[in-house]
C-alpha cells in the first residue's frame, strides 16, 4: 500500500464512527461512555507500556524533543497575537477558543497514524509528545482561559486538572516504570496489550462520531484562522524546525503527526465550563478532522516517499 493510500484505513474507522452515531446505531449517550473508556483506559494503556518499553535517551529523542516544545511556543505566540484584535473584532471567547484548538492536539489520531505509517517507532515519538506537550498545554490553556474568560482558576485547581488527566497519570506512571528500571511481569504486559491493541481503532471511532458534516458549511475568518494554525500551519513550523536540528525523516514526521492532528474534543468541555466559544470550536474541530485526514498522507509521502 503507497503512503498516499495509508491513511485510507483511518478514515474507514472514522468514517464507520461518524455512520453508527448518525444512524443511532450506537447512540449519542452510548459514546460518551465509548469515549470515557478510551480515555481512561485504553490510550493509558498504549501510554504505559509504550513508555515503558521504548528507550528515551536525550541522544536519540533530545531534539525532537527540542522541535515539540519550540513548535508549540511558536503556534502558541501566534494564537496570544490575536488578542492584539480590537474587542469588537474578536471578543474573549472567539480569542481563547482560537487559542484552544491552535494548541491543543488530538493523540487518538496522531497514534493511530504514527502506527499506520511508522510502526513502533512511530508509537514512541508519539508517547514523548503526550509527556511533554499534554501537561504544558493544559496547564496554558487553562491559564489563558482563565485571563481572558468568566471563570476564574487558582493555581492549585490547574494543577489538579492537569494531574487528574488520565493521559498524564499513564505518562508518569510509564516514566516511573522505564527509569527504575522496574521490569513489568509477562502476564502484565500482556494485558496491557490486548487492552492496547483495539484503543486506537475505537479512539477513531469516537473521533467519527463527534464529526458534524452540517458545520462544515459554517465559515468565517476566526474558523479560518483556527484551521491555518492547525492543521496547516503547525506542522510546516515543525518541518522547518525539524530540519535545523537536523531530525530523521521518521522523527519528523511523527512531529509532523502531532502537529497535523486535529484538536482534542475535551476543548469543547473545556470552552463550555470556562466561558469559551464552544460552538466555534465543535465548528473548528470538524474542520480540522477532515483537513487533517487530508494533509496526513501528503505529509508521509514528502518525508518518506
Amino acid at each position: 500500500m503507497s503512503l498516499a493510500l495509508s491513511v485510507l484505513p483511518l478514515i474507514l474507522i472514522i468514517a464507520l464512527g461518524y455512520l453508527l452515531a448518525k444512524s443511532e446505531v450506537l447512540p449519542k449517550t452510548d459514546w460518551k461512555g465509548i469515549e470515557t473508556l478510551s480515555f481512561r483506559v485504553l490510550i493509558p494503556a498504549v501510554l504505559i507500556l509504550t513508555l515503558s518499553r521504548t528507550d528515551l535517551s536525550f541522544a536519540l529523542y533530545g531534539g525532537v524533543m527540542q522541535g515539540f516544545l519550540l513548535t508549540w511556543a511558536v503556534i502558541a505566540i501566534l494564537a496570544l497575537m490575536l488578542r492584539l484584535l480590537p474587542r469588537a473584532r474578536l471578543a474573549n471567547p472567539g480569542f481563547t477558543t482560537i487559542f484552544q484548538a491552535g494548541t491543543r492536539w488530538n493523540a487518538f489520531v496522531a497514534l493511530a497514524a504514527a502506527e499506520q505509517f511508522l510502526g513502533a517507532s512511530g508509537l514512541g515519538v508519539i508517547a514523548i509528545a503526550i509527556a511533554l506537550l499534554i501537561p504544558t498545554i493544559n496547564v496554558t490553556c487553562i491559564i489563558v482561559l482563565t485571563a481572558f474568560g468568566p471563570q476564574s482558576a487558582s493555581a492549585g485547581q490547574v494543577i489538579k486538572t492537569v494531574a487528574k488527566n488520565p493521559l498524564v497519570q499513564a505518562c508518569a506512571a510509564g516514566l516511573v516504570i522505564y527509569f527504575s528500571g522496574i521490569t513489568l511481569p509477562t502476564p502484565v504486559i500482556e494485558a496491557l496489550d490486548m487492552v492496547g491493541r483495539g484503543a486506537l481503532a475505537v479512539g477513531l471511532l469516537a473521533v467519527g462520531a463527534g464529526v458534524s458534516l452540517r458545520r462544515l458549511g459554517r465559515w468565517d475568518w476566526r474558523l479560518g484562522t483556527a484551521v491555518l494554525l492547525r492543521p496547516l500551519l503547525a506542522p510546516a513550523v515543525f518541518a522547518a524546525i525539524a530540519a535545523t536540528l537536523g531530525l530523521s525523516p521518521e522523527q519528523t514526521l511523527a512531529g509532523v503527526l502531532v502537529f497535523a492532528a486535529p484538536a482534542a474534543s475535551n476543548g469543547y468541555i473545556v470552552a463550555k465550563q470556562m466561558g469559551g466559544d464552544a460552538d466555534l470550536y465543535a465548528d473548528v474541530l470538524t474542520w480540522q478532522t477532515v483537513l487533517s485526514l487530508a494533509v496526513l498522507p501528503l505529509w508521509a509521502a514528502y518525508l518518506l516517499g
